[in-house]
């Protein structure tokens, strides 16, 4: 009997919890997912910002794109990267390979004033990173294509540095819990 009865009090407590989280503790979906005509949200890199085209044109954002995929590759022989050899110097190809690189990132691309497109980005290697900016221009032959105007790239960080540097702000967040 005293079993029965402490099975009924545990059941009791357990109901109320699951029915309380269900009720009351759950973000809302309206909250994890963006309403209509709502700008999506970006993942953001802790360095350059927010990741993705921004307001870039996509043709800009895929040719910034294909140049950091060669150049994390150490593809140096392929077109996209031959062709911008007077902006991409020996020293930032050494540079970028020299980190060991394993990924990059793009961050939001923007329309400067005098009409280039720039990216903030981020190499990212085993132990370091370099960050820097490329900025692109329309091929005036031929509106649809981009090309290279600059390249600038900053000094290698460790990556345990970077990380140390910047700490999260969890406050905007405390009414979800």
């Amino acid at each position: 009997m005293v079993r029965l009865f402490c099975l009924f009090i545990i059941s009791i407590f357990l109901l109320q919890g699951v029915y309380a989280q269900e009720d009351n503790r759950t973000i809302p979906n309206m909250l994890r997912r963006p309403d209509r005509g709502e700008a999506p949200r970006l993942p953001m890199d802790l360095v350059i910002g927010t990741l993705g085209q921004g307001d870039a044109p996509i043709g800009a954002f895929n040719f910034a794109r294909s140049l950091l995929i060669a150049l994390t590759e150490g593809n140096n022989e392929v077109r996209i990267v031959a062709e911008s050899r007077s902006i991409i110097t020996g020293n930032n190809l050494e540079e970028i390979s020299g980190i060991r690189t394993r990924n990059y990132r793009i961050g939001g691309g923007r329309i400067e004033n005098d009409g280039s497109v720039s990216f903030l980005i981020r190499f990212i290697g085993l132990e370091e990173s370099i960050t820097g900016e490329i900025f692109l221009r329309r091929n005036e032959d031929s509106p649809e294509t981009w090309f290279l105007d600059d390249l600038i790239l900053e000094e290698r960080r460790l990556l345990r540095d970077i990380n140390d540097s910047y700490r999260f702000d969890f406050t905007p967040y405390e009414r979800f819990f």
